[in-house]
């Protein structure tokens, strides 16, 4: 059995190839090129949209009454019922 005789060897035969440092820095080069490759994009959590409360209903209420009552027009109760509505686009 030759491999007995043999003394143990005790250092690399070879230089690593990067110090620990560069090769961190290497993979984080690597991880970034493979995320600017990404065809679809990361996901978004969707924000539900919030519930009419009780608050929004009343507000709504008491502008359809003014506009009954002629306190409003209709363009001014249309641009009210939108800001109340948060559709400060509509008509």
């Amino acid at each position: 059995m030759l491999f007995l005789y043999r003394p143990r060897q005790t250092w690399m035969p070879y230089n690593r190839p990067r110090q620990a440092m560069d090769q961190d820095a290497y993979n984080m080069r690597l991880q970034q090129g493979f995320a600017a490759t990404r065809q679809v994009p990361l996901p978004t959590p969707a924000v539900a949209p919030a519930a009419p409360d009780a608050d929004t209903v009343g507000r709504l209420k008491d502008l359809a009454a003014l506009h009954d009552s002629g306190a409003l027009t209709d363009a001014e109760f249309a641009a009210a019922k939108a800001k109340v509505l948060g559709l400060e686009g509509a008509p």
